[in-house]
């Protein structure tokens, strides 16, 4: 039902410092997140919270039956200039990308496929330079910042050209560049609705340890839409922050980072991760420290996270449907070529809380929920 994320992870990190290159504090206090989940619990105290929580996380419990977008677009999408897309070399790049030649090819749409190298940063901005030679109506670069290419904005701007980025999270749109699928709106409101579910599991009075690496900025987004959302929703729960440099990503080093900030705080009960896939071998460091009791969430959850789940040495996960940003994508390019109004994010991803109760079976083919989503694009499109 989950497509194992690793590997891209850790390419998109090596682009994503690039482009934006840790200290532990405390401080008190189907489709995404609402914007009211973070709004101050009226007076009630952990009752009220929790029944608040219990509100918002609900309908994300259900498997999705439809995706987020709901208005038809007014005119069809252009199929006289190419879509060029432009991926990585890693796995989880391909499945993203496959998605989105998934989504041109229902639309009738041409495409071109591009490459780039997470270890070789000269390749990002030499393919955003050669998809002008193909004369697209949209470019749509997957997994590396927006820092590495806003300086050809004119360019763009000048040939006409739409940027419509995928899984990047510092996207700030512009005439030319459009919200992104997949962006820190996303990410955030991931984030948020975790927050709810660990409100609402814990009865309002966690301990929380919420690791990060905030210099990329999808997961920044995910973890401060998470702190947010405790600090909007839960008055007494506490939250400890390990924010990690990417260096110790590149080292091995984020699990034993985690062992010893929860040795130096017992009281702690939940782990809540920004991405998933980084904690590889965490349920093993956990008993060879002696370390129970604690809760693993967080989000991007690879196949091993949802593995876990099954097995209960892990909890909880705000999943999405990564085969589908690409349809996303399509959606956005679509309404800014048809002088449409895009709601923020597109409406949003199709997201869910991942638990042991409605997991499934975890296996490589990803969310494939809604299981009709293409036929719902088409529609949308006015394609069926």
């Amino acid at each position: 039902m989950y497509r194992a994320r690793p590997l891209f992870a850790m390419g998109l990190a090596l682009v994503l410092v690039a482009a934006a290159c840790g200290s532990s504090s405390k401080k008190s206090g189907a489709g995404s997140a609402p914007a009211s989940s973070t709004a101050p619990v009226a007076a009630g105290g952990a009752q009220a919270e929790v029944a608040k929580a219990k509100g918002v996380v609900g309908p994300f419990l259900v498997t999705p039956k439809t995706i987020n977008q709901t208005v038809r677009l007014t005119g069809k999408i252009p199929t006289d200039k190419p879509w060029v897309v432009i991926t990585c070399e890693l796995p989880q790049c391909k499945v993203i990308a496959d998605g989105a030649l998934d989504a041109a090819k229902a639309a009738g749409v041409p495409t071109k496929l591009l490459p780039y190298k997470t270890t070789d940063g000269a390749t990002l901005t030499s393919a955003m330079k050669d998809a002008l030679t193909f004369k697209p109506f949209a470019v749509t670069p997957i997994g590396f910042a927006q820092a590495q290419w806003d300086a050809l904005q004119p360019d763009y701007k000048a040939a006409g050209v739409i940027i419509t980025s995928i899984a990047v999270g510092d996207t700030v749109p512009s005439d030319g560049v459009t919200e992104g699928s997949a962006s820190q709106l996303d990410y955030g409101r991931g984030g948020e609705l975790m927050a709810n579910w660990v409100t609402m599991d814990s009865e309002a009075k966690a301990q929380i340890l919420v690791q990060d690496i905030p210099a990329f900025a999808v997961l920044k987004a995910y973890g401060d839409g998470f702190k947010k959302g405790i600090s909007a929703g839960c008055a007494a729960c506490k939250v400890t922050n390990l924010d990690l440099a990417p260096a110790q990503l590149a080292t091995g080093g984020v699990v034993p980072a985690i062992v010893s900030a929860l040795q130096k705080d017992p009281s702690i009960k939940y782990l809540a991760a920004t991405d998933g896939a980084f904690l590889v071998g965490i349920d093993a460091a956990l008993k060879a420290a002696n370390i129970s009791g604690v809760k693993i969430v967080g989000g991007s959850p690879d196949i091993n996270n949802l593995k876990g789940l099954l097995d209960g040495s892990q909890t909880a996960w705000s999943a999405s449907a990564e085969d589908q940003y690409g349809w996303v994508a399509l959606d956005i390019i679509a309404r800014k070529l048809l002088g449409m109004a895009i709601p923020p994010a597109d409406g949003g991803r199709v997201t869910m809380i991942a638990t042991k109760e409605n997991v499934g079976t975890p296996s490589e083919s990803g969310l494939g929920e809604p299981k009709d989503f293409r036929d719902q694009y088409k529609k949308l499109w006015g394609l069926v």
